[in-house]
Formats: C-alpha cells, structure tokens, sequence
C-alpha cells in the first residue's frame, strides 16, 4: 500500500524507458560525404577549407573555398563562406577578392541585387591603394559590375524561370560598351582612347 502511494504509473513508465535505452545495444549509424564528387574535388574542398579556416583574413583563400562549393551544389555555403570571409578580411589587401565570391555566388543563385551590392564594395575596396588588386582584375571587376548593373536595372527578375534569366542576360548585354578596334583611316584608329565604338547599342 505504501508503495503504491509513492509510486505512480507515470514514474513506472519513465523507469521502464530508462532501462530500455540501457539496454538496447547502440543503434548503428552511417555517415557519407555531401558532396558526390571525385575524391581529387573533395580532397580540392577539404584543402580550401582548411586554408580559409587557418588564415581566415586571406580573401584569396576565401574566394577559392566559395568558388568550389558553388561549383559543387552548395550554393548557400558558397555565399557564406564569401560574406564571413569578407568581414573576416577587412584589413587584407586581398578583401576584394573574398568581396567579388560573395557577388558571383550571389548571382549564381539568382540573387542578383545583393549580387550587384558585393560587386560594387569588391570595387571600393580593389580601389583602396594599400590592396593587392592588379589593373588587369580590376578592369574585369568593372566591367562585370556594369554589366551586373545593366541586368538589375532592367527590373527583370531571373528567379521567374529560364526565359527571365534569357531576358536578364540580354539586359547584361546591352549594357557593355562596345570597343571596335581597327588600324585602317575612318574606322576609328585614330579617335581618343575609349572613344571609338563605345557608344551603348
């Protein structure tokens, strides 16, 4: 009788769980890698993480992680990766790097404005005279934050389907100045740098 006042079905039912899950033998588990790839893109991966995670202010290391995880799927960790990096890198000569990943894994994903956001701090910060940005990048860098620029200008959302992102690549297009070079007299050779053929179509 007493124990019965002490003891309840519920502490009954707690007390047979316990002495279940002591019981039962581990249940067997199985781990694979996310990424289905080859073991040398794997290996490719690990590598760029473990050099992002041991000098995480190197835009470089950081823009070769976001490039290998866009390229296998994980679009999401790709931005990531870029974003964290870029904070990490704020007083790297080579945070311009880590700020360019964030835009192209930004636009991989569609996501073109924040795209067009981290396209633009990637060219302030290649603009900065103390980073490592050579003229060459920097001519890249520009050239496809206008064409970037154009695209988001136009209002046309890629993420409505194939033919938005057709539609989207056209706007890009349109929006590249075209340079025609030539060595003859009346085709432009001796107009001033910039000058010839660059009117927009």
């Amino acid at each position: 009788m007493q124990l019965q006042r002490f003891v309840g079905l519920v502490d009954l039912g707690i007390a047979t769980i316990v002495l279940v899950t002591i019981v039962l033998p581990p249940r067997e588990m199985f781990a694979s890698a996310a990424q289905k790839a080859t073991e040398a893109e794997q290996f490719g991966l690990a590598l760029a993480e473990a050099r992002t995670l041991a000098h995480p202010e190197d835009g470089a290391a950081t823009a070769e992680l976001s490039r290998r995880l866009g390229a296998a799927g994980f679009k999401d960790w790709a931005i990531e990766a870029a974003v964290l990096g870029g904070e990490h890198a704020k007083q790297s000569p080579t945070r311009w790097r880590a700020l360019l990943a964030a835009s192209v894994a930004f636009v991989d994903r569609y996501d073109v404005v924040p795209g067009l956001d981290y396209a633009n701090r990637a060219l302030a910060a290649c603009d900065d005279p103390t980073a490592a940005c050579p003229g060459y990048e920097q001519v890249r860098m520009r050239q496809y934050q206008q064409q970037l620029d154009a695209g988001v200008a136009s209002g046309i959302d890629p993420h409505r389907g194939p033919a938005a992102v057709q539609a989207f690549r056209r706007a890009e297009e349109r929006g590249l100045r075209q340079i025609h070079l030539g060595g003859h007299d009346g085709d432009g050779a001796n107009a001033a740098p910039g000058s010839a053929g660059s009117n927009a179509p």
